[in-house]
């Protein structure tokens, strides 16, 4: 019985949270990336976005489908019985190769549909650096306000012995008494927004499977400066940017079929061959064909349709590339302002030190209420505001990254190699 007891202690009070705590990852921003590239139903979305692009694109390929038709007559002019069957297969031909074309504007669509995917998949990632960049941030930020509550906390138990002997106002205990429930509700505002963001994280990082998901973030996000100048920047995405090149792909397949439909102004000819079987004993092959008489129709509905279309790709090509290069110069300029202003607060960097002495100052009578409090303000606002800007940095220099079709880090891989 003793040591069922024992047993049953063990369980609870070593081996649960033990368990517990293994449920819980530590991940890098690259195992983030990956566990997305394996896991993430968002990604299966684009990709199966992408397969029906594809699909639709395949639909519009030229098959040869010919038919096949049997066609029986029975004739009696009042003595004698006459059967006669023919069998007759029947083939449309697009006579200026409307084939060819179709075929060549398909794996044209087909392509930009894979490289639509691409970027679509990128800015995905890009996403799931944002968010697990904003977890990190939030989980500072929460340290930061359980680090100044620990101050209030202390100093409210300590002016409320000193007013049970006497030596303390009650104004002073009312007042600490509201800074703690102050921090204490913008704590859980905290919390409450890092419990979403990892949330959010979690479900585009896991399976159905994983209930529960738990996970921690790097305790530090390195700051680097980056190499390249906004001008080659631009130049490079001009040349990789994946949704740039299916947009290309997606004018030259518009523009095959703009010359597709203007060739359909020639009616297909429709083939036929067969054989013919009659009672009397005759047989023999049977060749025929027939054309429609474009009066009335010359397809000029779908060629203006067609032609609109291509034209507005084209414009929108156009369009694009001035877009790529703001997006480039804007992004550019704020990762350059954000390190700028990183390296600006790293002269005079906060400690949790500077709450410590403020408390004791005040304790022996060197700080003030007032005093105090300010010197909890602006712990709490200038530790905030330096994880703010190392996240906002990081955030900000993934979207230039993806921006430039991966140019950044590809250059930074490349030299700390």
């Amino acid at each position: 019985m003793i040591s069922s007891k024992w047993w049953i202690l063990f369980l609870v009070f070593f081996w649960v949270p033990l368990e517990v705590h293994s449920q819980t990852q530590s991940l890098t921003l690259e195992n983030v990336v990956e566990r997305f590239k394996q896991l993430s139903l968002q990604q299966e979305l684009a990709e199966l976005d992408k397969l029906r692009k594809q699909g639709v694109a395949q639909q519009y390929k030229s098959y040869m489908n010919p038919e096949a038709s049997i066609f029986s007559e029975q004739l009696n002019a009042g003595t004698l019985d006459y059967n006669e069957t023919t069998y007759q297969i029947s083939q449309p031909i697009e006579l200026l190769g409307q084939p060819f074309l179709r075929n060549r504007s398909a794996n044209k669509s087909s392509e930009a549909a894979e490289l639509s995917y691409q970027y679509d998949r990128s800015v995905l990632i890009l996403q799931v650096k944002s968010l697990y960049t904003e977890y990190w941030f939030l989980q500072h930020k929460l340290e930061v306000y359980d680090q100044a509550l620990e101050v209030i906390k202390q100093v409210l138990a300590s002016a409320k012995a000193r007013q049970t002997e006497g030596t303390e106002s009650g104004l002073q205990v009312q007042r600490f008494t509201v800074e703690k429930n102050r921090y204490l509700r913008e704590r859980n505002e905290v919390e409450l927004e890092m419990m979403q963001a990892g949330k959010q994280l979690a479900s585009m990082i896991t399976s159905d499977e994983e209930s529960g998901f738990e996970f921690q973030v790097e305790p530090d996000l390195l700051v680097n400066p980056i190499m390249e100048d906004s001008d080659m920047l631009q130049q490079y995405a001009l040349a990789h940017r994946a949704d740039l090149k299916a947009l290309e792909l997606e004018a030259e397949a518009l523009g095959l079929k703009y010359k597709v439909e203007k060739r359909e102004r020639l009616p297909d000819l429709n083939v036929n061959f067969g054989y013919k079987n009659q009672s009397d004993g005759s047989e023999g092959f049977v060749i025929g064909g027939g054309i429609q008489l474009p009066i009335f129709n010359r397809n000029s509905g779908n060629i203006t349709m067609a032609e609109a279309k291509h034209r507005s790709v084209e414009t929108s090509l156009h369009i694009q590339k001035r877009n790529i290069r703001n997006q480039v110069d804007v992004a550019y300029q704020r990762v350059q302002s954000l390190y700028a202003q990183w390296q600006d607060m790293q002269q005079n960097p906060l400690s949790a030190e500077m709450l410590e002495t403020s408390r004791l100052a005040y304790q022996e009578g060197r700080y003030s209420l007032v005093e105090l409090l300010d010197a909890t303000k602006a712990y709490v606002d200038g530790r905030s505001l330096q994880h703010r800007i190392t996240a906002d940095y990081q955030q900000a220099l993934f979207t230039l990254d993806t921006i430039t079709s991966g140019k950044i880090f590809s250059t930074q891989n490349t030299s700390e190699q």
